[in-house]
C-alpha cells in the first residue's frame, strides 16, 4: 500500500500544482487553451507513435487485451444505458443530467493513467495502455456522441460525421502509424526517434497540469446523489468490469494490471466540452470530473495494492 501511494503522490502532486497555477493565475485560461491544443495534437500524439513503434508486443496478448477493454466498456455503457430510467429517478437526474453521468462512469483520463503505468511498468506498461487508447478512444467517442445525441435530441447521429470525427482524430491517427511502423519491421532514424521521444517525454508532466487547472475546486465540496453515483460507477465499477472481462479473456500478470489501471482513473477532463457542445449539463459534469479526480487520491492505492505484480 505504502508503495503505491508513493506511486501517486508525484501525479497528484503535479495535479495540485496545475490547480494552484491556474488560480493565481500565472497563465490566463487562453494560453492553458493553448498549452492543450499543443499536448493533443504533437506532444501526445507524438509520444503514442514512440511508443507503439518501439515495443516488441511478441509475448503481448493484444487481442485479448483490446477485446477486454472494449467489452468493459460496452458492459457499463449497456448497464447505463438499460437502466436509465430507474436510475433517472432514483438520483434525480434530468436528460442532460444524465449524459453527464453516462459520460462520467465510461470515459478516462489518458494523461493520469499513462503517468501511473509509465511509473509502475515502464515504456512496456505506456504501450500496452496505448492499446487501451486505441481501442477505448474511438469506441468511447461514438458511444458518448451516440447516447448524447439520442437521449438530448432524440436524433440518430450523423455515420459520416462520426467517421470523420474518428479519422481525424490525432490520437487515433498517432495509434494507426505506430502500429503500422511497428508490424513493417523497418528500422527508423534514429535522430527521428530522439524526436519523438523529447516529444514523448514532455506529455505527461504538461498534461497533469492541464488536468490541475481545470479542475473546479469549488464544486468538489458539493458531491450529491448524482456525482457520488457517478463516482462510484468510475472508480469502483468500471475496474471491476475490467477485472472480469480480463479473466474471461484470458489477460493476466501486467497486462492486467494496466488495464485495470486505465479503468480506476476519473473520468476525461474532455468530457465537460463535449458536454457543453452538444446540450449536456456542463455545471454537473465539471463537479464529476472535480470529485473524481479528489475521490481518485483514495481509491487509486487501494486498486494498485491489490494489482498482481507480475
Amino acid at each position: 500500500m505504502i508503495a503505491a501511494i508513493e506511486t501517486l503522490i508525484p501525479v497528484f502532486a503535479i495535479i495540485a500544482l496545475g490547480a494552484g497555477l491556474k488560480r493565481i493565475g500565472m497563465l490566463s485560461d487562453e494560453q492553458w487553451q493553448g498549452i492543450e491544443e499543443l499536448m493533443y495534437y504533437l506532444c501526445f500524439p507524438a509520444l503514442i507513435v514512440y511508443t507503439l513503434a518501439t515495443t516488441d508486443f511478441s509475448s503481448v496478448p493484444v487481442l485479448a487485451l483490446a477485446a477486454a477493454m472494449a467489452c468493459a466498456i460496452l458492459a457499463m455503457a449497456a448497464i447505463l444505458y438499460f437502466a436509465r430510467a430507474p436510475l433517472s429517478r432514483a438520483l434525480g437526474a434530468d436528460r442532460p443530467a444524465y449524459t453527464s453521468i453516462f459520460q462520467g462512469s465510461t470515459r478516462w483520463n489518458t494523461y493520469v493513467a499513462l503517468t501511473i503505468v509509465g511509473s509502475l511498468y515502464g515504456k512496456v506498461g505506456i504501450s500496452l495502455a496505448a492499446i487501451g487508447v486505441a481501442v477505448m478512444i474511438p469506441l468511447l467517442n461514438v458511444l458518448c456522441v451516440t447516447f448524447l445525441l439520442m437521449h438530448l435530441r432524440d436524433e440518430t447521429p450523423d455515420p459520416k460525421a462520426i467517421a470523420r470525427g474518428l479519422y481525424t482524430n490525432p490520437l487515433i491517427i498517432a495509434c494507426t502509424i505506430g502500429l503500422a511502423i511497428n508490424a513493417s519491421g523497418l528500422p527508423i532514424y534514429a535522430p527521428i526517434l530522439e524526436t519523438g521521444s523529447i516529444l514523448g517525454r514532455a506529455t505527461l508532466g504538461l498534461g497533469l497540469l492541464c488536468v490541475g487547472a481545470g479542475l473546479r475546486l469549488e464544486d468538489g465540496v458539493h458531491i450529491g446523489p448524482r456525482a457520488g453515483f457517478t463516482a462510484a460507477a468510475r472508480l469502483i465499477g468500471m475496474p471491476a468490469l475490467m477485472v472480469l472481462f480480463c479473466l474471461l479473456f484470458g489477460v493476466g500478470g501486467m497486462a492486467l494490471s494496466v488495464a485495470v489501471i486505465c479503468a480506476a482513473v476519473p473520468t476525461a477532463s474532455a468530457s465537460y466540452i463535449l458536454a457543453r457542445k452538444l446540450g449536456g449539463n456542463a455545471h454537473l459534469m465539471a463537479r464529476i470530473i472535480t470529485i473524481q479526480t479528489i475521490a481518485a487520491i483514495l481509491t487509486l492505492p487501494l486498486v494498485i495494492a491489490m494489482l498482481p505484480t507480475g
